[in-house]
């Protein structure tokens, strides 16, 4: 019986995994928001669900992070963010940063670091060299620029979690325009993307990655 985290579970991506994953009764799934009245009044059904727990509040309480992604958990899914492109945003740095701390701090039963989960990570396509070379120059400049906060906030998270590589298992998702829409099917490719692909596709390849 797998155990999932979903870090942001209230927003697109996290709603669309957590749907996907309620679908099978063999998973556990811990919810971590910032609002869990805000999840319940998405997910009614969810405060008597025995196979979710919820976790609510800020991301920067590591104990409380720390309980959610626990040795028991198989994989999390960190899928934080905001559409708008403003500076000074640090949602993606914020998240890395508190995802290293709370993996780091001590298990309270062994009083020892707790074993390493599978990270699936949110990034974008923007920021993958083999995407952008197959995409046309005016088109990425358009796009990068528009959303240039958005970017350099998950460039430097990125770089981050980058840096404990020797003992961090991550996965970065980088999509292309993700649109509200039906699960139509999805394929997973390091070289190519879809210019615009549904929520409930980008958490089925999430999922898809973290089996």
């Amino acid at each position: 019986m797998p155990t999932y985290a979903i870090l942001g579970a209230s927003g697109y991506t996290g709603r669309s995994l957590l749907t996907l994953l309620l679908k099978d009764p063999n998973n556990t799934i811990k919810a971590y928001v910032r609002s869990k009245s805000k999840l319940l009044a998405l997910f009614p059904g969810l405060e008597g669900n025995k196979s979710v727990r919820i976790f609510n509040g800020p991301l920067n309480d590591i104990p409380l992070l720390a309980s959610c992604i626990s040795s028991d958990v198989n994989a999390v899914f960190c899928v934080l963010g905001r559409n708008e492109s403003v500076p000074g945003m640090r949602i993606a740095q914020d998240a890395a940063q508190s995802l290293v701390a709370a993996l780091c701090y001590p298990n309270p039963a062994t009083n020892s670091a707790k074993k390493v989960a599978k990270i699936i990570y949110l990034s974008s396509a923007s920021l993958n060299p083999r995407i952008g070379a197959n995409e046309p120059r005016l088109l990425l400049w358009v796009v990068q620029t528009a959303f240039s906060y958005i970017y350099a906030d998950l460039a430097l998270a990125e770089a981050y979690l980058r840096l404990h590589k020797s003992w961090l298992d991550v996965t970065f998702m980088t999509p292309g325009g993700l649109v509200e829409d039906e699960q139509k099917g999805h394929v997973l490719t390091m070289d190519h993307v879809k210019t615009f692909l549904s929520y409930p596709d980008l958490a089925a390849g999430m999922i898809e990655v973290a089996e």
